[in-house]
């Protein structure tokens, strides 16, 4: 893998957490004041419609997220179960750390097996000396 694919997925590994982060920020500066702005405003009488627009943006916003979640998590399973430097008994905890810590997890597999230089076998040095007996 070339070392630019390499930035691009640990950037891709990192955007699920300012994802989120930029979701609470929404949740608390946009839409929950928006939320008591309508109630106060209307009441108990508040119209399905203006509850429904507000509620729409923090729900696509929460589906785009999940989606690409979603992807993301594929993504390194299958990346943890091709990879021929992992051993199988740590592909299983691999996928395991995906299912259970998700995000950290991407964060930490990219880390330590995918910016690290493939590290080549190279053959032992063969010997110079003529053993004389």
């Amino acid at each position: 893998m070339t070392r630019s694919k390499k930035i691009f997925l640990g950037i891709l590994s990192v955007m699920p957490i300012i994802l989120t982060i930029g979701l609470l920020i929404y949740l608390f500066t946009g839409f929950i004041p928006q939320m008591v702005t309508l109630d106060q405003q209307y009441g108990n009488n508040v119209p399905p419609m203006a509850v429904l627009s507000n509620v729409f943006g923090f729900v696509l916003y929460a589906i785009i997220l999940s989606l690409f979640h979603l992807g993301l998590l594929i993504y390194f399973i299958i990346h943890a179960i091709n990879n021929k430097a992992v051993k199988s008994e740590e592909r299983i905890i691999w996928i395991l750390v995906f299912i259970f810590v998700s995000t950290v997890g991407f964060i930490i597999y990219w880390a330590i097996r995918i910016w690290p230089d493939e590290k080549k076998e190279e053959p032992l040095p063969s010997s110079n000396f003529v053993r004389i007996d």
